[in-house]
């Protein structure tokens, strides 16, 4: 194989391949035994000439990088697309780098965790908010370091949602869709048996923004908004509130985008089987301060602070 990739891609004459990576089998017809390709090097001229010049170590780095980059290349483009409303966590195809892709999935572990522990008041129930970038600034955090935007925004979560609801659990991930939601409310351990036979837990769920902002039209992001609410009554006993989205910028094509996500979520979610036998589920329309016309991007994360208004 290395012999092929040498002779066939860089243009090493098979002479040169038995010599310096060991016996290979018989060479190939002449047509094939340089590269055809364009890809050939100034240093190769001495090994086609003489074939005793042992290659350059550039060319090994050049070789070692090749093989490296078309085995990532291959292991990203073997990855099937992320569909809104399956179920999945977050991959190569919705993550930034390696680096974000690692600080997923450890602050996924860590909310699992938390949501394992997480025990209702006596007599005042649960208090679950799962959601993106925007609800994990309650926390003040993105992937669970603390995040400048969100300096104070914990303080409100104490001073309002809190004093009803105590110790409210804020299970969210900056960045992420709605099937990563879905999958994390299902293999992602993030829905445990103590808090979904949980009859008092009172849910709260902002999602589909990013998916938005990945490229997905309103109509597969709205069924992935409806498939995560589905999953929660599915597997739980408690109910749910599902947010509108909030502006996403200033440009009519995002705001549009925005509603028309919400309308289609919304006239739909009465029609689930869960929802309709139970009437757990219940759609939040934007308040009138975060319409579009009024609501500036910054506001699209809760801040909270001096200065700061409170976006949720």
């Amino acid at each position: 194989v290395r012999c092929a990739a040498a002779a066939a891609v860089l243009g090493v004459p098979w002479r040169v391949c038995r010599r310096h990576f060991g016996a290979c089998p018989s060479p190939p017809p002449p047509s094939q035994s340089h590269c055809r390709l364009g890809l050939w090097m100034p240093a190769y001229s001495a090994l086609v000439s003489g074939g005793a010049v042992r290659p350059p170590r550039a060319t090994c780095l050049l070789l070692a990088s090749f093989a490296a980059g078309s085995g990532l290349w291959l292991l990203v483009g073997s990855q099937k697309e992320e569909q809104p409303d399956v179920a999945s966590p977050r991959t190569q195809r919705s993550a930034r780098s390696a680096a974000q892709l690692a600080k997923w999935f450890r602050w996924q572990a860590v909310l699992a965790s938390e949501a394992a522990a997480h025990t209702a008041s006596p007599g005042k129930g649960s208090l679950a908010l799962w959601g993106d970038s925007i609800t994990e600034s309650w926390r003040g955090t993105s992937y669970g370091t603390p995040a400048g935007r969100a300096n104070g925004t914990p303080a409100v979560l104490a001073q309002t949602l809190a004093r009803r609801w105590p110790s409210p659990a804020v299970l969210a991930i900056s960045g992420d869709q709605t099937q990563h939601l879905l999958w994390r409310l299902g293999d992602g351990g993030e829905l445990p048996p103590p808090l979904a036979s949980d009859g008092a837990l009172t849910a709260v769920v902002m999602i589909g923004t990013n998916n938005l902002g990945a490229g997905h039209l309103p109509g597969p992001t709205a069924e992935g908004v409806l498939a995560v609410a589905r999953e929660y009554l599915r597997r739980s006993r408690g109910r749910l509130l599902l947010c509108a989205l909030l502006p996403r910028g200033h440009t009519a094509a995002r705001d549009t985008a925005a509603r028309n996500l919400d309308a289609g979520a919304a006239s739909n979610l009465g029609s689930t089987s869960a929802g309709r036998r139970r009437g757990r589920a219940a759609p939040a329309p934007l308040p009138a301060a975060l319409r579009p016309q009024r609501c500036a991007v910054p506001l699209l994360h809760a801040r909270g602070g001096e200065g700061q208004p409170a976006a949720a």
